[in-house]
């Protein structure tokens, strides 16, 4: 498992704090792909964002203690 956190970047937006988990490892272009809006005929160029302060991380699954355990 993969913890990847990130700053998005969009033009005429404020910069926002990101968080995903994923079971395999992403590059930052892979992270950008996953914000493009496609362009829309007549409407827009489409839309990307950049992401800054990219990072990710293996992360080990936390083990969890059941409640039948503890009784």
């Amino acid at each position: 498992m993969y913890k990847i956190t990130a700053t998005i970047i969009k033009a005429g937006n404020p910069p926002i704090g990101w968080c995903r988990f994923s079971k395999e490892k992403l590059t930052q272009a892979q992270c950008e792909k996953l914000f493009f809006k496609a362009k829309e005929a007549g409407r827009s160029f489409g839309d990307s964002v950049t992401l800054e302060n990219f990072r990710c991380e293996k992360v080990q699954k936390e083990e969890h203690t059941s409640v039948s355990s503890l009784v």
